[in-house]
């Protein structure tokens, strides 16, 4: 009798650690927008949908958001990531994501080149080159003009400078040094750069659209990362801005292959 209830024991017991498991309560994702976006935009599908299966979601406002465009720093900006992933470690996340969509995904591979204590990676629709020559022609001026404003010690005045967004050139509003931090083509917001700076070889989920005029090649990148078991590059139907929302179930599977 007392055998029976053993073994009956030990089945629920076993039962009830797969549901914990299944839940994904002990994985957490901080979920960057992307640039003049925001957490109620392009992600906001892709955010749900991981809070249902149970995953701990962080989706802060970033620097590059519609209504704080460029107020600080590509450095602060990983500070504020900082404090997203201790916030998640702090409701229980044993592993921590870093994702991203379009600027907010430089963002991410940027964070897992300056902190060595990302669980993965997930890159969505990645952009922002300010290493590409697109940039160069729109952006070259105006970022040699903060340049010499930074060496003249007038880092912190705020002047209007050029922007490119999907091609749409932009107007924006910011302090020279920022403005350098994340236009500088020897600076830190280098997607390409960052990759190869990965210290520890991390999954890496890289998922582009095939419709994305943006979209970088595999080698581009991708491949650039320190080579790990469960990383993947994938292409979605979808444009630059639907790749969240169409890469759900490809982002699932691959979170819940993580915990494996």
């Amino acid at each position: 009798m007392h055998s029976c209830v053993a073994i009956l024991f030990g089945l629920f017991a076993a039962f009830t650690s797969q549901i914990a498991s299944a839940a994904g309560d002990d994985l957490g994702v901080v979920l960057l927008h992307g640039k003049g976006g925001s957490p109620a935009g392009y992600i906001r599908e892709l955010a749900s949908a991981l809070q249902g299966r149970g995953y701990l979601v962080s989706t802060p406002t970033m620097p590059w958001a519609k209504n704080r465009i460029y107020d600080a720093s590509f450095e602060e900006a990983m500070a504020e990531i900082d404090r997203e992933f201790d916030a998640l470690r702090q409701k229980g996340a044993r592993l921590v994501v870093v994702a991203g969509q379009s600027l907010g995904a430089n963002a991410a591979l940027g964070y897992a080149a300056s902190r060595d204590r990302v669980g993965g990676i997930i890159v969505l629709a990645p952009a922002h080159n300010p290493e590409s020559p697109a940039f160069a022609r729109r952006v070259g001026a105006d970022l040699q003009r903060a340049k010499a404003m930074v060496a003249a010690g007038k880092g912190k005045e705020r002047q209007v400078f050029s922007d490119l967004n999907q091609g749409q050139p932009l107007q924006v509003t910011a302090t020279a040094d920022v403005y350098v931090s994340w236009f500088d083509p020897d600076g830190l917001a280098v997607m390409p750069r960052s990759a190869a700076s990965i210290k520890t070889p991390t999954p890496l989920l890289f998922v582009v659209g095939s419709g994305d005029r943006s979209a970088p090649a595999k080698d581009y990148i991708f491949d650039k990362a320190p080579a790990h078991a469960k990383s993947k590059y994938v292409t979605v139907t979808a444009d630059h801005f639907t790749v969240p929302t169409a890469a759900i179930e490809e982002i699932a599977a691959w979170l819940a292959a993580l915990r494996q």
